[in-house]
């Protein structure tokens, strides 16, 4: 079982290149000329061995480029690392990880919980909207990389370019998701602007916070990841507003499931500053624009380990296996050592 969880983000789903390396919204990733050679990278017109006419299914054409054996990027997916650099990635990874899950210095890792690229059977936890009748969002929805993201770029309304190739309100992408049964399609809704300086890698070698704090045309784009998560999870972000900041703990959201939920972005309703920045004196370095999803969570995937407590937490539909490690859900740090981070009981 995978844990579906915000995202976030997602990073870096790049295809093939021909020669030299891929970065979004370059390449093979949009920016077409009108005799673009980038089409051949990934598509065979009347012999494709896969549907959509690619070279590969996905995301074995991903991890192609993207992969541990991958030559077409410098960022590996599946074990979390730019290897321009060596470097743990932003994202995390989906198979292993290099990250500081203890504080006390770089491990390799194996993941113990990622978001799901393989199809399979998953629940996107938290979807839908508030019910008092128990119900722990959609069930029975394959997911890819292409969930997320759009490998040709310029994703955002009217062609724009995206963060990471992060699906937005284009209407020529897919759909986030749909379910197996196909009563439930999600679209996204959500552009997140492009930075024009692209790092993949983390700030501090493994650790995994703060590194998509920037301001980009007044967007911050931790706050903005937030909203984007909060497409599929949508339960699991509290509505804050600068007016009333953290009710979001200490008020019954009327959820069956998602009754209390934990303070996300502080949204500006008081002209104070983009995403809070008000409460600068009473939240200290952690706003604005935090907590967001990425506050605590990794998009990709973490190694990270849980403890007697922290491993037998319920998954929201009440069942408690898989258990142990597999409940780590995404987080940047062993047990509830995101908790200490900010609270430091």
């Amino acid at each position: 079982m995978k844990v579906l969880l915000s995202l976030a983000a997602g990073l870096l789903l790049f295809l093939l290149l021909p020669a030299g390396l891929a970065l979004a919204d370059n390449g093979p990733h949009g920016g077409y000329t009108a005799t673009t050679d980038a089409c051949a990278g990934c598509h065979r017109a009347h012999t494709a061995p896969a549907a959509r006419l690619l070279l590969d299914t996905v995301p074995d054409l991903c991890q192609s480029c993207h992969g541990s054996a991958g030559s077409g990027a410098d960022t590996n997916v599946e074990d979390g690392l730019d290897t321009s650099v060596n470097r743990s990635l932003r994202g995390g990874g989906f198979v292993n990880v290099t990250m500081d899950a203890d504080l006390t210095g770089l491990q390799v890792l194996p993941v113990t919980s990622n978001h799901e690229i393989n199809g399979g059977s998953n629940t996107v936890w938290g979807y839908g909207s508030i019910n008092a009748t128990p119900d722990p969002g959609t069930a029975n929805v394959a997911l890819t990389c292409t969930n997320c993201h759009n490998p040709h770029g310029r994703a955002g309304a009217g062609g724009t370019a995206t963060y990471r190739i992060l699906k937005g309100s284009n209407a020529g992408n897919t759909p986030l998701f749909s379910n197996s049964s196909g009563t439930v399609t999600k679209s996204a809704s959500v552009d997140i602007p492009d930075d024009p300086t692209k790092t993949y890698y983390t700030g501090a070698n493994g650790d995994y916070f703060g590194d998509h704090g920037s301001n980009i045309g007044g967007v911050w784009i931790n706050a903005a990841l937030t909203a984007w998560c909060a497409q599929c999870h949508s339960r699991h972000k509290a509505e804050n507003t600068e007016a009333s900041p953290s009710n979001s703990g200490s008020t019954d959201s009327g959820d069956a499931v998602f009754s209390f939920r934990h303070a996300t972005n502080i949204e500006d309703d008081l002209g104070c500053g983009m995403n809070g920045s008000c409460h600068n004196s009473s939240h200290g370095n952690f706003m604005p624009p935090y907590p967001a999803c990425i506050t605590c969570h990794i998009a990709h995937g973490t190694g990270v380990r849980m403890g007697a407590y922290s491993d037998n937490v319920p998954w929201p539909d009440g069942t408690t296996t898989p258990g142990a490690d597999a409940r780590s859900a995404l987080l940047r740090l062993d047990n509830r050592g995101v908790c200490q981070d900010c609270h430091n009981k």
